[in-house]
């Protein structure tokens, strides 16, 4: 059974995420109404994992999520408003130590898909951080020897890549963040970025890594020609692809079906530039649930590209990674520090 602290200053949101936890037999859940209760709670008791609504009085969502962490590494999911002032809230929750968000319901249609999410990503994390020691002992050991290959051979195959596609989803926006930040300025291979996120979220999220980074960092529009050294995030609700048009490699931003339940979807992106570039590419998954990007990135291998999964150990979530390295689609396994010091040397 798993421990959780719900924070919130809802009747009715501690009762719905309380009920629907404890009905799947997994989650001993614990109520809190205000943060200071809260914070009396984490001191006293140690769970799993806490929610955490961001309107509350005494402080905010954000700052509870700071003191939180100065007395505990337990994870964190922040309960979100569907909005775009919400979306940049989420951006500072994240960025304080939440491992995820989920989006509060807004209408009665939209319960059963929070009660579907709320399980999913904390049974997720929670199974997570259960793995056996030895599991994370082998898991160290291969990304130490991967980092060995990054001979000059890889970092010239690299060189010759015209794009670059990254999938990721859970706890995707600190570590894309962090290696934005790390990456030289004059990076020159543009970078498709699909992380999972609804509508209202993909802009305010490429603005602030914009800001941050001070790089060309956009949300993608529908076939705009793909520049050196930019970064594009797929747009919420809408499939990322690359396509040449006219010997020029542009983006597509394409409405069509949710693939392995996600819109966009890493395979869409994988699959597109393994059509567009074949060898001349790089492809990399990062975390986050399921296997999503696990069958393009293997038809970008097919075709002579480089493929690369986030090692174990720095994964909020290792599934999707995972997927991918059992479909035998992956050549190195590297931290996201070991992958930005690859492309620094290109």
């Amino acid at each position: 059974m798993y421990k959780v602290l719900v924070v919130d200053d809802s009747a009715f949101m501690r009762q719905l995420i309380k009920s629907v936890l404890e009905s799947t037999g997994k989650f001993i859940v614990t109520v809190a109404q205000t943060p200071l209760i809260a914070l009396d709670k984490v001191r006293k008791f140690k769970f799993d994992v806490i929610t955490i609504d961001y309107e509350m009085p005494y402080m905010n969502g954000v700052e509870l999520i700071k003191k939180i962490k100065e007395i505990t590494d337990t994870k964190i999911l922040m309960v979100s408003a569907y909005t775009r002032p919400g979306a940049y809230t989420t951006f500072e929750a994240l960025s304080a130590g939440a491992f995820d968000y989920i989006l509060k319901p807004s209408s009665d249609e939209e319960i059963e898909e929070f009660k579907y999410e709320l399980i999913k990503k904390l049974t997720a994390v929670c199974e997570e951080f259960k793995v056996e020691e030895v599991s994370k002992t082998q898991e160290i050991t291969t990304a130490v020897e991967n980092k060995i290959l990054l001979e000059e051979s890889v970092i010239e195959r690299a060189r010759t890549a015209k794009v670059i596609g990254i999938g990721i989803s859970t706890g995707g926006p600190p570590i894309l963040e962090k290696m934005f930040k790390s990456l030289k300025q004059d990076f020159p291979i543009p970078i498709l970025v699909v992380q999972h996120m609804p509508p209202n979220f993909t802009k305010p999220f490429a603005d602030r890594l914009a800001s941050i980074t001070s790089k060309c960092i956009k949300e993608a529009s529908d076939k705009e020609e793909i520049k050196s050294g930019c970064i594009y995030i797929a747009k919420g609700g809408y499939h990322l692809a690359v396509e040449d048009i006219n010997g020029k490699l542009c983006t597509r931003v394409l409405d069509l079906e949710k693939i392995k339940s996600h819109k966009p979807s890493a395979d869409i992106l994988f699959s597109s530039i393994a059509e567009a570039c074949g060898r001349a590419s790089i492809g990399i998954v990062m975390t986050g649930m399921g296997s999503d990007g696990s069958d393009g990135i293997l038809e970008m291998r097919k075709k002579g590209a480089l493929t690369i999964a986030q090692d174990e150990k720095s994964c909020v979530v290792f599934g999707m990674p995972k997927a991918a390295i059992e479909k035998g689609a992956i050549e190195l396994i590297l931290s996201p520090d070991q992958i930005v010091e690859l492309l620094n040397r290109i």
